[in-house]
């Protein structure tokens, strides 16, 4: 071989080192460029709220080395970036599509601006992409991305996604990822119906192991199509409408360890084995109100970790197979219907660190152990449980929230719960704890909150809980505390926000320290039924507070102007105390939006204090307020709900201004002085007015005529007054009332039948007026609609009606026929139906209002009294048609009527007999038919009315026996005096004979006798005797004087 050649192997390896060399030399140029695009990317950044500046992204650094980059080895090129949850924001700029070798890029939780990006085609390599909660896509998903076919997860979940954007094309998305494996698209707007949704992923992306389409406007049924993902180990689909029954064939999920389906609307019954899956460690079904089932037995190896099912309609039991989740860590079964009590088997739940049965129908006592060392949270509120509490919570380290509140918990509470070292929050109130609280020692310094309202704790309160430091919250309302409290006391509880030490037997005062120095961080205060007689000092040197209740208390005197300023105040209670005059507010004074003021059942005099102008609720009533209404005040309480100026001593006319007050609910000026019509607009033009009381006044001329066809009028009380005129036939514009009282005026009119088309109406009252002609049309009948089917009290007592009443007109009353009727007529009670709740910045929600508590009073005739009823109408009905001048029988209808509970139809001129079927009353309490011109026998079967307390059948013209036995043997003579024929035991009049009872069967009967009246026909007879014999005898003595 000649020296001349080179052996071509050599050349070989020559070539191939050049090629290497260049390669490297190429790399370095593309990783060089890749810095550069790098750096233009991230000029187009802000970091003004960012964790992070990214400091080490430099020029002339290595860009393999800066934060969030990796790089591949081989190659030195740019394979994931990953800037993740940096809060950035600004601009992705094109450069970042000049990194091609990218294989992973993820976004997510930045404050990007919204971008095209219409080059994402050029990062052909990516398998994962990740833009959640970016802000790259806000209202619509470029579809270049559907041209990166190797991908393998892809995530454009978004929490601000707007539903008003186009719906996702999710076919054209995923069309072509058949490698897929995750997809997360929560917050996209889908909007599919399930076979679409359904069958366009099964088809698309059948490889898939993670799906979630968290709120993406999805609808059911699920379709059977899903089945075919039988590699899904994650599926959410949260926030969606389903409304439809979870498909049996989730239980053929084998690999699932995520499913959650809350707030999906389901329904049906939840496939128990689903529960069952081997591989399934977390489950939340929570928030579907109609998906029902039971818990299964599970298996000893179940993997399962957290098991939520809150706000459910599971029922059941809980099955002592609950011990067998040993891996188990939140349990949370809150708000279904379990029943039957908590298993001792949650012993073995060693890994438990949350848990939560409250709102359930749970009973027995707690169970020893519950959990292991590591649990922080028990939550068993709003049970039935009993006993006490378990010895062992104080054993408790982790523990964090303990609440057991409204439960028929009893015995001492454990001293030992206030020095456990993590504790944070205690709810113990509305149980039947009692006994005195020990003093403890080693009292926590983290224990923030402790609520032992509403028990039958006793004693005076322990001096350390005085030493509680940590204490942000106390509660210790509606016990039997006795002894004197000095608010020194609390000198120490720097971080205390509220105080509630109301309606206990103790007395608090001041003290004798500094009080400026006193509550720092306090916000509310409630210290009613504290026999205060001084408003608490410190109070005027606070300037932060949000709620203060001092009401029922001895404090008298004036309240000060400087308690308008004591800070952003929501809710003022200074109601039930003896406070005669007020200073201010001062006009420049502004409370919290939604202001609450309470000044009822005071001494207050003078003029009617103006409310702070952004009031939401003023109670001025029970007062000595002596003046007129003012011309303006519609600027003070134009926000205002509830306005009460009631039994007050006001005088002139109301203000049509009053009704610039457009959001108006509830308006009270009862028991006042004021004079003049009552202006038309509150009826007319205030059409969210809902009650409107006027009752107890002067008010002179006709009820405003023209009510608004939107009238919203729930009550409407006008009693006693001297209104005129007729009822105005505009009134059936208030479908919505319930309660309608025009009693003692001076009204004259025909009966308003007409009313009695009004679906809700309860409460009928027309006494005391000058009504005249029949009860029911003008023909006298009550045919049509107008049947007060919803009425349960009915008075038009002391009028001028006549005629005679037809059954027609009670056929139709359902509501008074049975128990359910006045149950379904109340149901959701006699009330004005709105709440009011103010948010607190210290422990959320607080309801300080709520119109269920605001009933209305109806004056009714009961057992031959004038009775003024209050917070009793769900349950009583009565019908009063006396005093007029009806005729005829007594309507038999009347005994169909099976709940009524009080009947009178005295000083009329009823005739005929006492009907039979009045025996099917059996609820009736009162029974007057006095004065009236009643016949025959007072039936036997009156006896079976064992509810019956009164009765009067006085001056009518009854005869026979009176009935004895049960309520009959308790009346007296007076229930039966004013009729001749009558006789028994309740009379002086014996029966001729006592051991002949009259018969309810045989209404011919003849009747019994009174023992005078037989008397004066033994005489007659006898004389008639006498005088025949006398007769016949002078004719044979003395024939010649023969007749």
């Amino acid at each position: 071989m000649s020296t001349g050649h080179r052996n071509p192997i050599t050349f070989f390896l020559l070539f191939i080192a050049f090629l290497l060399r260049f390669r490297s030399f190429s790399s370095k140029i593309t990783s060089h460029s890749q810095c550069i695009d790098l750096l233009e990317l991230k000029k187009g950044f802000l970091f003004s709220y960012a964790t992070t500046s990214l400091p080490s992204w430099l020029t002339g650094t290595d860009c393999c080395t800066w934060e969030g980059l990796t790089c591949e080895e081989s190659s030195g090129l740019v394979v994931f970036l990953d800037l993740s949850e940096r809060n950035i924001s600004g601009k992705i700029t094109p450069f970042l599509f000049n990194i091609t070798s990218l294989q992973r890029l993820n976004l997510a939780h930045n404050s990007f601006d919204e971008s095209p990006l219409l080059e994402i085609r050029n990062l052909g390599n990516l398998t994962h992409l990740n833009l959640s909660n970016s802000g790259v896509i806000d209202h619509r998903v470029p579809m270049d991305i559907s041209l990166l076919r190797k991908l393998v997860s892809l995530d454009f979940s978004w929490s601000g996604w707007n539903t008003e954007s186009p719906p996702l094309e999710l076919r054209e998305l995923i069309g072509g990822f058949s490698n897929l494996i995750e997809l997360y698209l929560d917050g996209v707007n889908v909007s599919a119906n399930g076979t679409e949704w359904c069958s366009v992923i099964s088809e698309s992306v059948p490889k898939l192991e993670a799906l979630s389409l968290v709120g993406c406007s999805l609808t059911g049924p699920i379709d059977s199509s899903l089945s075919k993902l039988r590699n899904l180990s994650l599926l959410r689909l949260d926030d969606n409408d389903l409304s439809s029954e979870v498909p049996e064939f989730f239980e053929d999920f084998y690999s699932l360890n995520v499913l959650t389906l809350f707030n999906c609307k389901l329904q049906g019954f939840f496939p128990k084995s689903v529960f069952q899956l081997k591989n399934l460690k977390y489950i939340d079904i929570s928030h579907n109100d109609e998906l029902s089932g039971y818990l299964p037995d599970f298996l000893k190896d179940s993997t399962l970790e957290s098991l939520i099912i809150s706000s459910t309609n599971f029922s059941g039991s809980l099955p002592d197979s609950l011990g067998n989740l040993e891996s188990l860590i939140d349990l949370d079964l809150s708000g279904c219907h379990f029943s039957g009590s908590i298993p001792w088997s949650f012993r073995n739940l060693s890994q438990l660190v949350y848990l939560d049965l409250s709102y359930n129908n749970l009973t027995g006592e707690i169970p020893v152990v519950l959990g292991g060392i590591w649990i922080s949270e028990i939550l068993l509120s709003n049970n039935n449980l009993t006993g006490s509490v378990p010895e062992s919570f104080s054993q408790l380290n982790h523990l964090v929230t303990l609440d057991l509140q409204e439960n028929f918990l009893s015995g001492s509470i454990p001293a030992s719960l206030f020095t456990l070292p993590a504790l944070q929050e205690l709810q113990l109130s509305k149980n039947e704890f009692s006994g005195q609280l020990e003093e403890f020692s080693n009292a926590s310094s983290v224990l923030q909150v402790v609520d032992l309202g509403n028990n039958n704790l006793l004693g005076e309160i322990p001096k350390s809980m005085f030493d509680l430091l940590g204490l942000q919250s106390l509660v210790l309302s509606s016990n039997n505390f006795t002894g004197t409290i000095e608010l020194d006391l609390f000198r120490n509880l720097r971080n205390l926000k509220s105080l509630d030490l109301s309606s206990n037997n103790l007395s608090v005062s001041d003290g004798t320290g500094d009080s400026s120095l006193l509550f720092p961080s306090l916000a509310q205060l409630n210290l009613q039924s504290c026999n205060l007689v001084t408003i608490p000092a410190f109070l005027k040197h606070k300037n932060n507070m949000e709620c203060l209740n001092l009401s029922n208390n001895r404090i008298g005197g004036t309240i000060p102007e400087w308690i308008w300023s004591i800070g952003d105040i929501c809710y003022l209670n200074l109601s039930r105390n003896l406070f005669t005059f007020v200073e201010g507010p001062p006009p420049y004074v502004t409370m919290s939006a939604g202001f609450i003021l309470d000044l009822h059942s005071n001494l207050l005099g003078g003029p009617i204090p103006l409310p702070p102008p952004n009031s939401f609720i003023v109670d001025y009533s029970n007062n000595h307020f002596a003046s007129f209404i003012p011309s303006n005040i519609s600027y003070y309480i134009k926000n205002t709900i509830f306005f009460s100026l009631s039994n007050n001593r006001l005088t002139g006319e109301v203000p049509s201004s009053i009704c610039q007050a457009t959001n108006l609910r509830i308006l009270d000026l009862s028991y006042n002085n004021l004079n003049g019509s009552i202006p038309a607009c509150l009826m007319e033009s205030l059409t969210e007015l809902l009650v409107l009381r006027a009752r107890g006044n002067q008010f002179q001329g006709p009820i405003p005529q023209q009510i608004s066809s939107r009238c919203a009028l729930q009550k409407i009380n006008l009693h006693g007054n001297k209104l005129e005129g007729e009822v105005p036939r505009s009134l059936a514009n208030c479908d919505k009332l319930e309660f309608l009282d025009l009693g003692s005026n001076n009204l004259v009119d025909s009966f308003p039948y007409w009313l009695g088309n009004l679906p809700e109406l309860k409460v009928l009252v027309l006494r005391e007026n000058g009504f005249y002609g029949p009860y029911g049309n003008t023909r006298g009948n009550c045919e049509g609609n107008h049947t007060f089917a919803m009425v349960h009290i009915l008075d038009i007592s002391s009028n001028n009606f006549s005629g005679t009443l037809s059954s027609d007109c009670f056929k139709n009353m359902k509501a008074m026929m049975s128990h359910q009727g006045i149950t379904n007529a109340f149901r959701g009670g006699l009330t004005a139906n709105f709440s009011f709740v103010v948010f607190s910045s210290i422990s959320g929600y607080h309801s300080l209002f709520d119109s269920s508590d605001y009933w209305d009073l109806v004056t009714v005739a009961l057992k031959g009294v004038k009775r003024d009823l209050v917070n009793t109408m769900t349950i009583f009905t009565a019908i009063d048609l006396s005093n007029n001048q009806f005729e005829g029988p007594l309507p038999e209808a009347i005994g169909n009527l099976k709940a009524l509970i009080s009947l009178n139809m005295s000083g009329n001129d009823f005739n005929g007999r006492i009907p039979s079927v009045f025996e099917n009353l059996t609820e009736m309490q009162s029974l007057d038919l006095s004065g009236n011109q009643l016949s025959g026998q007072i039936p036997n079967s009156l006896t079976f009315l064992t509810f019956l307390s009164f009765l009067n059948l006085s001056n009518n013209n009854l005869v026979g026996k009176i009935p004895y036995g049960n309520q009959f043997s308790t009346f007296s003579s007076n229930s039966f005096e004013g009729n001749p024929g009558l006789c028994g035991s309740q009379l002086s009049r014996q029966c001729v004979n006592s051991s002949v009872e009259p018969s309810s069967n045989f209404n011919n009967a003849y009747p019994g006798l009174d023992i005078d009246v037989i008397w004066i026909w033994m005489f007659t007879g006898l004389g008639f005797i006498v005088g025949f014999a006398s007769v016949i005898g002078f004719q044979l003595l003395f024939p010649k004087w023969n007749i």
